[in-house]
């Protein structure tokens, strides 16, 4: 796979800018009051894959238990935003857990994107729980051939 030459170049500082920012979260998470039972209880994080191709990003989320109603999808400079709510079943009439490993909540997962998509033209299914987008590059961003003359 060859890469494609860009002005912009790569950022080694990026990847450690990423992470100060997940720690900051994760310590205001926890210094808020809403943010510290859930952080202790554990907070519904779905997993997600991202995948690239020459046309598109494709990203998949795990949404067990959830409709399509309970998630809400949207871009901003580049970046796409997974929202949603994991509803607590409230059906337990009597009695008490034994175990109690399963989280609900409210999640955000923000993707973004190293090459730029085309927001018009990214489309979502949920199907059997998994949430899949398809975010198409934009023209100028993918890779192309160039001819070499020779004189």
């Amino acid at each position: 796979m060859t890469l494609p030459v860009t002005t912009r170049g790569w950022n080694p500082w990026r990847e450690l800018v990423e992470l100060q920012e997940e720690v900051n979260r994760l310590f205001s998470q926890a210094l808020s009051p809403a943010g510290s039972s859930a952080l202790f209880e554990g907070d519904f994080v779905p997993p997600v894959d991202v995948l690239r191709d020459n046309e598109k990003f494709i990203v998949r989320a795990d949404l067990p238990g959830l409709k399509k109603e309970d998630v809400e999808i949207s871009i901003l400079n580049n970046r796409l935003f997974i929202r949603g709510t994991k509803k607590e079943e409230t059906d337990v009439k009597q009695g008490d857990y034994h175990r109690r490993e399963r989280v609900f909540g409210s999640f955000e997962r923000v993707i973004e994107f190293p090459n730029p998509v085309d927001p018009e033209k990214i489309t979502a299914t949920f199907t059997d729980g998994v949430l899949e987008i398809h975010a198409p590059i934009r023209e100028e961003a993918k890779p192309r051939q160039i001819a070499i003359e020779v004189k």
